[in-house]
């Protein structure tokens, strides 16, 4: 299994010292924890604050602070999940949130980001919800959004997450048995069941032919079944169900998640039309803002497709 574990091995978690984010570095920590890996911890100091500090502190002081905080920080939040704050990669930088995550998650190395959907806001403060939205949006890397704190920012639990994970598939596109099977091997790594799911978005059709309509959609509902079924034997028992819904995507993906105790939503962000279009990471959102359960949204790009395939075959 330590092969295995090498697929989120570094783990970058994004913090503006909200609850919101507190509650992503916990979960960044089980991660870790689990894998035996690497986590980086670093918090964006906005320019007009730094700017504005630099009256009272010369650079190196202002950042040196900044990483006194964030280890007491990390030292709180991290050591219930067996994590020493000595062996937590500290980093501090100055600039626009999403531009310094990518600088540091490429620099480091990093094979995982795991965010906060929501963070302070304000002139002065972090916006971690604007800036996981472009994360989803731009990164290679996979994304795990937590959803928004309850309370004082509550932790996962250690069995996170659970006894079942959901796929959501865009099935009929070039590459849904890649985004099935993907979803799978998550599912192994996290010890959990999988479901494959996809969601029918009923045809736009005149009033005076509504019932034709609603056959075609039963009967697109049916071969949505027809191919998810497929896609499950081909995983040998990989997934253990199926299901199709007909709806509004984000919608039916948030109901599922919310209903039947999901812990994880696991889906591959693609650009363009379909399931998970027309921008990158936009449903994965919707689907995060709505169910409150967290989405691990996975590049779609051959690279980081091939390294997943590779491990399943």
């Amino acid at each position: 299994m330590a092969h295995a574990q090498r697929l989120f091995q570094i783990v970058l978690c994004p913090v503006d010292f909200s609850d919101h984010s507190r509650q992503a570095l916990a979960y960044a920590a089980l991660l870790s924890s689990r894998t035996k890996g690497r986590l980086i911890v670093m918090f964006v100091e906005d320019p007009m604050l730094a700017a504005a500090l630099a009256v009272a502190y010369d650079e190196k002081t202002l950042l040196d602070k900044g990483r006194k905080e964030l280890r007491r920080l990390v030292e709180k939040t991290a050591a219930p999940y067996d994590i020493r704050v000595e062996d937590v990669t500290i980093d501090v930088a100055v600039g626009r949130p999403h531009e310094a995550i990518a600088r540091t998650a490429e620099r480091l190395g990093c094979d995982m980001i795991v965010m906060g959907a929501h963070g302070r806001t304000g002139i002065n403060k972090l916006m971690l919800g604007s800036t996981t939205h472009r994360i989803l949006r731009r990164s290679p890397l996979p994304v795990l959004a937590t959803p928004p704190a309850t309370g004082h920012g509550r932790g996962p639990a250690k069995g996170w997450p659970g006894k079942l994970v959901i796929g959501p598939i865009d099935i009929g596109a070039p590459r849904d048995r890649a985004d099935a099977l993907a979803a799978a091997v998550v599912a192994r790594e996290l010890g959990t069941d999988l479901t494959l799911m996809h969601v029918v978005e009923p045809l736009a059709t005149p009033p005076w032919i509504e019932v034709d309509a609603a056959r075609r959609d039963l009967q697109r509902q049916r071969r949505a079944t027809v191919r998810l079924t497929q896609l499950q034997d081909e995983l040998d028992g990989a997934a253990t169900a199926v299901r199709v819904e007909i709806g509004n995507p984000a919608d039916k993906i948030a109901d599922v998640a919310a209903s039947t105790h999901v812990g994880l939503v696991v889906m591959t962000r693609r650009r363009g039309q379909g399931l998970f279009g027309p921008r990158q990471g936009s449903i994965s959102y919707q689907v995060l803002r709505k169910a409150g359960t967290p989405v691990l949204a996975l590049p779609s790009h051959k690279t980081w497709m091939r390294r997943v395939i590779r491990r399943r075959t």
